[in-house]
């Protein structure tokens, strides 16, 4: 079961992520197959094919018994005893949850977590290099290789030998403080190192050997020559089964920096307050670190008068004609977000900087002040007429002063903006115009990059100045919190609802793929504004909204325009009689000149080769693996770049230039399939759209079959989707082209269902295998309880007439949880893959056969 041939590795991990990362780290070392899966079930299964592993790396994240249990029968089995197991372990025991200590019985070592690439292929590949390691260290006890608590313990650690004191080991925190390597200290007498004659070391191992642990401060010397103070602690393990000593050391250097920056920072909390905290802070820190020069500034871009003095703290007298620190290159260097730290002033600092030099300063530093997104707000300057050597603590010390000054900084310009001024609306909780108007630019700059479409909305309350003057601004209040929590329920997470002025809110809908979905939602909005508000006493208040909508690339391409649009079609909305919704509609001649121009260059556009095929995978639900793709057709235009499906198609059905286009994207999709079936040995399925004026053409089944032969596609491998909301009646020969594609041997499948008005009648009559939920219902599950009935509903109603489910739109790992639980059966969408060009698409495959390793030469079927 487990031969010894090319090394062959199993990754068992629950989260995606990390399966994703181990396997990028491994990717390329010369492994002969990489394969994963999500839990210790699913790698029985892949166990139980036959393999020929050498390597299993386990998550023991949280509840991970089941984990344990697969370590414990893989070392059960005899053929399995020359496979390694490597182990995933968090460093903190409370995350720790199997009821171990240390690592898991039957590990042979352990990852780090987050997982750390380059420890991950060290660790590995010197398992599966056949090294000899070292006998595990344990506790009286305790189960598992000691190494896992020796490398993560913050305190210096060495281990030595009960019986000359020889050291055997030093973990990473030694390496780090000390200076000196493993390989140095190995077999040196521990003594001379830690400052102990021999006459002291011997007393503290008779104490071990009395007491079971012996105390004292010594001086624990460094690679350069100097040494450092430390508080030693000796106690007894076993090794194998032999005593030797693990020596724990604390740098007292440490605990005195914690000491004083805790009571410099408790003491600044205590000084002061608003205007005043700044220079009782400066007049603290020159008081309690003997400092002659404390200065504070504050540095705003906006402004053009640079930065502003804030405090200053003198000690001494110095030179009245010193220069301003602003004409000094040390201030520009802190304002530009680098640190300076001067112990000692050489004649070259001095020479680089007139304000120093002139001040005479034997010592000076410079700290940029920081807010929390790590931007510079001003500077902390500080100087001293005495050099800083002998003070190692004073640089730890000053961080912490100057990560204060930050913060007070920051809140006062948070202060001195004003509620009104900041991002976020008082009343509603929302973000305001400000915010709005940045995320709104960044959708922009996305959309560009992608060719993606997405809406504006203007949603205005109607007579809202009648309810403030007959009911009063409590009561407007309430009404404009209401509308925020309605607004907020209509939209998914990834969308932003702004209070932009008074009783307007404003709305950007994002990844729209079709205008109707953005119409729904709109109306949804309208109809949740009609549910009456109860007020105090239990009176009701009736309202109602209009909105305004325009689309991105379709009507606009900047902020400006798509708000200035959708301000106009709300207008309209209200217009019409308010209670409704608006689509701009641009003016004939603006609007005539713009589709006579675009159907231009669409024509143009086959023969230019400015049209592609993209695929987004299609994955089984439970396997996690991929079994299908959807053909998107995506128009790169010399000069616009990418343009959205969703603002040419329509135009293309209505000039009849789909049908073209529609061919050659079946015939570029059939080839693609063909070819990644026989290069990867999978019998993926494509799906291709058929418009409703493809689907009028009585040559459709033909063009099909011509395509299927041309290509060498198995008709079975081609899905041809078709809108749920094509009607039999309005589509001529719709039925018997279906039909005939069905004979053909074609899958049919339903595409955008929920959308459209179709029956069960109808749906029993079309000969289609498969049903894909519209993604506007799958994106808000966990936000809508109705959308989530709908998506349930629909694939409890698909099983019965024994049609397949594939949900559209997944986008996070809650969608898939939820449609795992309703036994969806595959899912599509941006948390398994965006839509990808053919290349790309390409490479991912080959990533996937190296994964699941379906090879020439044999191994584990994936």
């Amino acid at each position: 079961m487990f031969a010894k041939l090319a090394p062959h590795v199993l990754i068992v991990a629950a989260d995606r992520d990390d399966r994703r990362r181990l396997f990028d780290a491994l990717d390329g070392q010369g492994l002969a197959a990489l394969y994963t899966a999500r839990d210790a079930r699913q790698a029985r299964n892949l166990l139980s094919e036959g393999s020929e592993l050498q390597a299993v790396i386990l998550d023991f994240h949280g509840e991970a018994h089941e984990n344990v249990a697969l370590c414990a029968h893989l070392r059960s089995l005899p053929e399995a005893a020359g496979v390694h197991i490597l182990g995933i372990l968090s460093a903190d025991p409370q995350q720790r949850s199997w009821g171990y200590q240390h690592v898991p019985p039957g590990v042979d070592d352990w990852l780090r977590s987050p997982i750390d690439v380059g420890e991950t292929r060290v660790k590995l590949l010197t398992l599966l290099s056949g090294k000899d390691r070292k006998p595990a260290i344990v506790g009286a006890g305790a189960m598992g290789d000691y190494r896992f608590a020796f490398d993560c313990d913050d305190n210096e650690l060495l281990v030595l030998d009960a019986d000359n004191g020889e050291i055997l080991d030093l973990n990473p925190s030694f390496e780090r403080s000390s200076g000196y390597g493993r390989e140095q200290l190995r077999g040196r007498d521990a003594a001379p190192l830690l400052g102990l004659s021999e006459s002291q070391f011997a007393k503290m191992r008779e104490v071990v050997e009395k007491d079971g642990v012996a105390r004292r401060r010594c001086n624990r010397g460094r690679a350069n020559g100097e040494s450092d103070v430390v508080d030693l602690t000796m106690q007894p393990v076993t090794r194998g089964g032999q005593l030797v000593h693990l020596v724990s050391l604390r740098d007292r250097r440490e605990l005195e920096a914690a000491r004083m920056a805790m009571g410099l920072l408790a003491r600044m909390q205590a000084t002061g307050k608003g205007e005043d905290r700044m220079a009782a802070s400066a007049r603290l820190l020159a008081d309690l670190l003997q400092l002659d020069y404390v200065a504070v500034y504050s540095a705003r871009p906006e402004l053009e008068d640079g930065p502003q003095l804030l405090t200053r703290e003198l000690r001494r007298q110095f030179t009245s004609d010193a220069p301003d620190p602003l004409n000094g290159g040390t201030l520009k260097l802190v304002l530009d977000g680098r640190p300076v730290l001067l112990p000692a002033i050489s004649p070259q600092v001095a020479q680089n900087d007139d304000f120093i030099a002139r001040m005479g300063f034997g010592a000076f530093a410079g700290l940029p002040l920081l807010d929390e997104r790590r931007n510079v707000l001003g500077a902390l300057l500080i100087g001293s007429r005495d050099s800083w050597r002998g003070r190692p603590l004073l640089a730890e010390t000053l961080r912490v002063a100057a990560a204060r000054f930050g913060f007070d900084l920051e809140l006062q310009r948070a202060r001195e903006q004003g509620r009104a001024k900041g991002l976020q609306d008082g009343l509603t909780g929302l973000p305001n115009r400000l915010l709005f108007n940045d995320r709104l630019e960044t959708t922009l700059r996305e959309a560009r990059r992608t060719g993606e479409m997405f809406a504006v909305l203007f949603v205005d309350l109607d007579r809202f100045k009648s309810i403030n003057d007959s009911l009063g601004h409590s009561v407007g209040d309430k009404v404009l919190n209401a509308v925020a929590q309605r607004l907020r329920k209509s939209v998914r997470g990834s969308d932003t609802v702004a209070r932009y002025a008074g009783d307007e809110f404003t709305v950007i809908l994002r990844h729209i793929t079709q205008r109707d979905d953005v119409k729904r939602i709109a109306e949804k909005i309208v109809n949740l504004m009609e549910v009456p508000l109860t007020l105090e006493g239990d009176s009701e208040l009736r309202m109602t909204a209009s909105i305004g909508i325009s689309f991105y690339p379709d009507d606009a391409t900047t902020a400006d325009d798509l708000l200035k649009y959708a301000d106009v079609a709300m207008y309209n909305a209200k217009g019409m009689g308010r209670n409704n919704y608006q689509v701009y509609q641009a003016v004939s001649e603006e609007s005539s000149q713009q589709r006579i121009a675009l159907e231009s260059n669409l024509r143009k556009a086959e023969d230019n080769g400015e049209l592609r095929v993209y695929y987004q995978p299609q994955i089984d639900v439970e396997s996690e693996d991929i079994v299908g793709m959807e053909a998107l057709v995506r128009w790169e235009h010399p000069e616009l770049g990418m343009i959205s499906p969703g603002f040419f198609i329509p135009l293309a059905e209505e000039t009849g230039l789909i049908v073209g286009i529609g061919e050659w994207v079946l015939r570029t999709a059939c080839a693609d399939a063909y070819a990644w079936q026989q290069r990867y040995g999978l019998q993926l399925r494509v799906g291709v759209n058929l418009s409703a004026v493809q689907l009028r053409q009585k040559s459709l089944p033909k063009m099909v079959a011509d395509a299927l032969a041309s290509s060498g596609l198995d008709p079975s491998s081609l899905e041809l989707e078709v809108t749920e909301s094509i009607s039999v009646k309005s589509v001529t020969n719709l039925m018997e082209n279906l039909d005939a594609l069905h004979e053909i041997g074609c899958q049919i499948a339903i595409d955008d269902f929920g959308t459209g008005h179709a029956s069960l009648d109808y749906l029993r009559r079309l000969p289609a295998r498969r049903i894909k939920i519209d993604q506007s219902f799958v994106r808000n599950i966990g936000v809508d309880p109705d959308d989530e009935a709908i998506v349930k509903a629909t694939i409890d109603m698909a099983h019965s007439l024994k049609r397949d489910v594939v949900a559209e739109g997944v986008e996070i790992e809650p969608h898939l949880r939820f449609l795992r639980e309703q036994h969806c059966d595959e899912v599509q969408g941006y948390l398994f893959c965006r839509p990808l060009p053919a290349q790309a698409f390409d490479r991912m495959m080959a990533e996937r056969q190296r994964l699941y390793g379906r090879r020439a030469e044999g191994g584990m079927a994936g």
